[in-house]
């Protein structure tokens, strides 16, 4: 960071480039309330659901555990394969709720900061002095805060449920075995569920206060800022992707002006220009698309689709566009030329309307100084507003 960075704030919120860089280095916003309130609920939840199968799966495992059948071995060296196979049979029990709580654990660490990879030591974390740093910074001091919070409220919640359950409880001793063990599991259940209520709103507090850490770290000056967006515009591929977009919006632009043109002069194949001329204004006729092969082709297209006429005269046609800017009047040289034209095409409506003879098509004389433009024209055909 140079010296005049260091005197400024960082009051610049972070850019779309620094949020993505931030996240290829792993750097990306994430909450263990939000981690532990949702493994905690989607395992109650589980519970609820297949707890009635895992009670009797554990109950018949317990049985068949204390069994004579299972204990009365003729060797004392057996029973410690069959406790593992005991073992191995109460894992396979609780597969399902296992992988509830792995896909919550998974679900809760990439809903912030989406997925990320990155394996990296940072042997700062190491040192004791930015440790003690650590102690005291304002991070420290929220999650003290949340601490505090969730033993008050979890706490609070317990006290409560115990203080309703005591009844039921004290009450389990006078049920029979079978029946105290389902109790219990029941009333296990329910604790967990309420107990894991106040995680929820913890979450709902940690989520928003993640987020707006996460942005104020990223934070730049405005100097960086202003850095960040000279080396995007240095690019080519986004200089290039830039004059792409300019063009394609001068292009639309130019296209929907097509149909409010008086007529379109042509190469006939190569070139075409686009006039317009408001008679009431007095001023000169005014380019207001032009365009060479394809885009030309599209222009006439347009003006075919709109009944503009078409009129045929290369050498115009060239110097028109060689010479003149979009929503520029054409040069005074090309007065007569272009107004020979424009006379053909009303004598033309004319004819269309009344009928009589045909008119025949003008012939256009061109001043050479206005062609001096055309070969360069060719070579920058890329660079028109097509």
């Amino acid at each position: 960071m140079s010296s005049g960075e260091e005197g400024q704030e960082r009051n610049e919120e972070p850019t779309a480039k620094r949020l993505q860089d931030a996240k290829d280095k792993g750097q990306v916003p994430r909450s263990r309330e939000l981690s532990t309130m949702m493994v905690m609920l989607s395992c109650a939840s589980a519970l609820l659901v297949l707890g009635d199968t895992l009670g009797n799966g554990f109950m018949a495992l317990l049985k068949h555990s204390l069994s004579p059948a299972f204990l009365n071995r003729s060797s004392a060296e057996d029973l410690p394969a069959a406790f593992m196979g005991v073992l191995v049979d109460g894992l396979w029990l609780t597969w399902p709720l296992m992988a509830v709580s792995f896909v919550a654990a998974l679900l809760s660490s990439v809903v912030l900061g989406g997925v990320t990879f990155k394996l990296s030591l940072k042997l700062d974390k190491l040192n004791p002095i930015t440790g003690i740093g650590r102690l005291f910074s304002m991070q420290s001091g929220v999650e003290l805060l949340k601490s505090i919070i969730k033993v008050v409220f979890i706490g609070g919640v317990a006290w409560i449920l115990l203080k309703q359950l005591t009844d039921d409880i004290l009450g389990l001793s006078l049920q029979t075995a079978d029946a105290a063990i389902a109790s219990s599991a029941r009333l296990m259940l329910w604790f967990l569920l309420a107990v894991s209520m106040p995680l929820l709103l913890i979450a709902l507090m940690d989520v928003p206060w993640q987020l707006w850490s996460h942005r104020k770290q990223l934070r730049m000056t405005r100097q960086e800022v202003i850095d960040e967006h000279k080396e995007s515009e240095g690019r080519p591929e986004v200089k290039q992707k830039i004059r792409a977009m300019q063009q394609a919006a001068a292009r639309q632009r130019m296209m929907t002006q097509v149909p409010t043109a008086d007529v379109i002069i042509t190469n006939p194949t190569h070139y075409a220009v686009a006039l317009r001329y408001d008679v009431r204004q007095g001023k000169a006729p005014i380019l207001v698309a032009k365009g060479i092969d394809e885009v030309a082709a599209r222009i006439r297209e347009l003006g075919s689709a709109s009944q503009v006429p078409l009129v045929a005269s290369p050498m115009l046609a060239r110097a028109v566009y060689a010479s003149c800017d979009l929503d520029q009047e054409i040069p005074s040289g090309l007065y007569l030329a272009v107004a020979q034209i424009l006379t053909y095409v009303y004598q033309l409506k004319q004819w269309q309307d009344l009928g009589g003879d045909i008119p025949e098509a003008p012939e256009p004389v061109v001043d050479e100084q206005f062609l001096k433009g055309h070969a360069m024209t060719q070579g920058n055909a890329q660079d028109e507003p097509t």
